[in-house]
């Protein structure tokens, strides 16, 4: 720094006027002329003018020290520029980038000094001399700062002072001590990055405080800045400052999250199970995934494996058969479902638990209509090549002779033993109520309360009308009038579309897809009906499942077309049209593929709970995928141990974090409010403040608790979402900048690419001239005085 003095003046800065002291000194002056010339003893002039003016410079100079003198200097300096330093200190820093390539591997070497920095990228000549982890971001720059051949803070320091800032939701300077380095002050901390915000802030300053030269150290994540990159390039570009960037990161990003295994609860012996495997992967273009099942902690199946590709919604079959023994087990066990993938020396693992009851009884089912109409004839098709069910037919009218041979049997149960012993499951379809005695009706009645399923298709004669006082009513899910019509009395209506109701697009009965997204799509594409059976409204305790697109009942409700409802220990379910046959014509070209799915799931929800001896409450999400920061509802239907509706206040549930570090909360109690509407089902809003695996676990004081695993993930802008180093965003900003982007391989270069640069500046410097040198000068003025005067006798 060269400092050069302009010039100097004199300043007043006290309390004491000039002009008073100028005109206190001129009187002085003249008072003390006086009374030495009439001083009254004999002496030469000059000793008696000597002594006045001695005493009229003392005075002098107190009034000139009264009016406070400052000498002002002003100063030309020229100044080195400083070299700004901005790091990201976002969160994204701390990803571990897979290293699966050589190139890769070598920037680590480098970065940790185990390789010269001017080697390049030159492969060595074994590959087990490079490293094989995947150290994160911020331990890649660690190493590259503390890295004594790169010597990076202190070849900066050559260009002038170092001005470390780092870079997260705001600009924020370090300070820089031996004790407290600013190298050691970067923790990746932040939740948002704004990058260009930062340098836009750095440039606002005063013109002589810009910085010779800015070195950016970034991976390019970018969520959080206002102002575009070409704005800020093209700005530091004119005023000369060009940006040096360190891009950290690897080149691709590693990424497997499993994402769901769609699976039934139940589970039968020897019958082949297929899952659906749900996943998205990032980063691998090469390498294996494998895939594999656990069930009770034993493997079951063949592990699958399939090359990896790069995807956000990939699924993949994979097909295990249960065995006796598996059934064996009372209760529920836990299927783990694996993902594996491995490519380049690098392994990710991801997996998926679930619940699950194996049976080996199959649900005996017994459906009984009054003619072969078409829904009876591909429900007996798809009755009798269901492998999990056992069914029986039976038609109240037609030729008996042909109804004595299995699958039809010739009569209904003749003792309420026989119903109970044999069935699982009863269908009613438009059969006559005056077909079944009193005592018959009772005994279905009973049936369902103690746990059989029961569902009724409904029919134009005689099915629901014919069951409007009859021990039945209560029995069904929904309240009617008792309307009849002939098959060809011209009740058809145009085709409609049903729509899922809330309930039901949650149902697994009605889930014609794995993925829900596309359940949605496939139930506004598929076939519409012509004829319904109208009801005037759902039973206390039911819930409706699919709903007429137009028609209404009380309150202005949408008309159900499917309703159920648990009745005792059972479950049933009303089917108000007679027209589900018509999904065999769809767009896949299999007519069998929803049909036969929806009513094997009817078999599955409502015959199942008598063969498990009770049923589980029910527990799903709103929709198939939690997001971080996004709300997301949990909707519960909750029973009492005598499997009534439970009607309290509140429920209290446990949440577990399955993924809990050591010393964050793991478990914590959310609450689930009642739904006014709907008696025993609950809702609970959860907040989705953390990423990871999570467990919700209700326990209504049924059987068993209910619980239900779900997974938060972070949106795809989220500062922790995993995403490569963004190098063609990086290089771009360079380069409007006039900078360069650089790489481990190149890194050693960046210190000599700063320039040096200083600004000159004015500085202007007071000096008090208050000081003891004019305190010793009016002291020795009056000392000479003080002794010619006693020389001179004078007093």
């Amino acid at each position: 720094m060269n400092v050069l003095p302009l010039f100097a003046e004199l300043a007043f800065r006290g309390w004491f006027p000039l002009w008073l002291a100028v005109a206190l000194g001129l009187v002085a002056a003249v008072v003390v002329y006086r009374i030495y010339s009439r001083e009254s003893l004999k002496m030469p002039p000059l000793q008696r003018y000597t002594m006045a003016a001695l005493r009229v410079l003392a005075i002098w100079v107190l009034l000139f020290l009264l009016c406070k003198p400052v000498l002002v200097d002003d100063f030309k300096e020229d100044r080195a520029r400083p070299i700004a330093v901005l790091v990201d200190n976002s969160k994204s820093m701390l990803q571990a980038d897979p290293r699966l390539n050589t190139p890769d591997r070598i920037r680590v070497a480098i970065a940790r000094g185990d390789r010269e920095p001017a080697s390049g990228l030159t492969p060595p000549a074994s590959a087990g001399d490079l490293p094989t982890d995947s150290p994160s971001r911020i331990e890649i720059l660690a190493s590259a700062l503390k890295n004594p051949k790169l010597d990076l803070p202190a070849r900066l320091r050559l260009k002038g002072p170092l001005a470390p800032y780092l870079i997260g939701q705001r600009l924020r300077g370090l300070s820089d001590t031996p004790e407290n380095p600013w190298t050691g002050q970067i923790d990746g901390a932040d939740n948002r990055s704004a990058i260009m915000d930062a340098l836009n802030e750095l440039l606002q300053r005063d013109e002589n405080e810009l910085p010779a030269g800015i070195v950016l150290v970034t991976d390019g994540r970018d969520n959080g800045s206002s102002i575009p990159a070409d704005e800020v390039g093209r700005e530091l570009a004119r005023l000369g400052i060009p940006l040096q960037i360190y891009g950290v990161g690897g080149s691709t990003t590693g990424f497997l999250q499993l994402k769901d295994i769609p699976i039934a609860d139940t589970l039968f012996a020897d019958d082949t199970v297929t899952i659906p495997f749900r996943w998205r992967s990032q980063g691998f273009t090469a390498g294996e995934i494998q895939l594999s099942v656990k069930l009770g902690g034993k493997t079951v199946g063949q592990a699958k494996r399939l090359p990896a590709k790069p995807g956000e919604d990939i699924t993949e079959s994979f097909s295990f058969t249960p065995t006796e023994a598996d059934a064996a087990t009372t209760g529920p066990q836990e299927l783990v479902a694996t993902i594996e993938l491995t490519s380049g020396g690098q392994t990710l693992r991801d997996e998926v638990r679930k619940s699950v009851r194996v049976v080996s009884r199959k649900v005996r089912v017994l459906v009984v209509e009054r003619e072969p109409r078409w829904e009876f004839k591909f429900l007996q098709r798809t009755f009798l090549r269901d492998r999990r069910t056992e069914a029986t037919f039976l038609l109240s009218t037609g030729d008996r002779e042909a109804q004595l041979a299995r699958p039809y049997i010739p009569v209904f149960p003749q003792t309420r033993q026989e119903l109970f012993e044999n069935y699982d499951l009863l269908i009613l379809g438009d059969v006559p109520a005056t077909y079944f005695s009193k005592p018959q009706l009772e005994w279905i009645r009973d049936f369902v309360s103690e746990g059989g399923g029961f569902a009724m298709i409904a029919g134009s004669l005689h099915a629901p009308a014919d069951y409007l006082n009859t021990p039945l009513a209560d029995v069904l899910p929904v309240r009617f009038n008792a309307i009849r019509a002939a098959a060809d009395s011209g009740q058809r209506t145009e085709e409609f579309v049903p729509k899922l109701s809330p309930v039901g697009s949650r149902s697994a009965m009605l889930s014609l897809a794995d993925n829900p997204e596309e359940n949605e799509r496939l139930w506004r594409t598929l076939p519409g009906f012509h004829w319904f059976y109208p009801v005037t409204k759902l039973s206390p305790a039911a819930v409706s499942l699919l709903e007429h697109p137009t028609a209404k009942i009380e309150n202005n409700k949408p008309m159900p077309l499917m309703a159920m409802q648990y009745y005792g220990k059972g479950l049933s379910l009303f089917c108000g049209t007679e027209e589900t046959w018509r999904w065999r014509w769809n767009e896949t070209g299999d007519p069998e593929k929803f049909f036969s799915r929806f009513w094997g799931q009817v078999i599955y929800q409502i015959g199942l709970p008598r063969s498990l001896g009770g049923r589980m409450s029910q527990i799903a999400l709103e929709q198939p995928e939690m997001v971080l920061g996004k709300p997301g509802r949990v909707f519960a239907r909750l029973f009492t141990r005598d499997y009534t509706p439970l009607m309290t206040s509140k429920v209290t549930a446990r949440l577990e974090k399955l993924d809990a570090r050591p010393g964050e909360e793991r478990f914590s109690t959310v609450t689930l409010d009642p739904d006014a509407d709907q008696k025993g089902e609950y809702r609970l809003t959860l907040s989705n403040d953390r990423e990871g695996r999570f467990a919700l676990t209700v326990d209504s004081g049924a059987s068993e608790p209910t619980k239900l695993e779900y997974r938060v993930t972070l949106p795809p802008e989220h500062e922790s979402a995993r995403s490569p180093m963004n190098e063609e965003y990086l290089r771009k900003l360079a380069e409007l900048s006039g900078g360069t982007f650089y790489r481990e391989e190149d890194l050693y270069k960046l210190p000599d690419t700063v320039t040096a640069k200083s600004v000159t500046f004015s500085r202007r410097q007071e000096k008090l001239l208050w000081n003891w040198e004019l305190m010793l000068l009016f002291v020795g003025l009056l000392t000479m005085e003080w002794i010619i005067r006693k020389f001179s006798n004078l007093s």
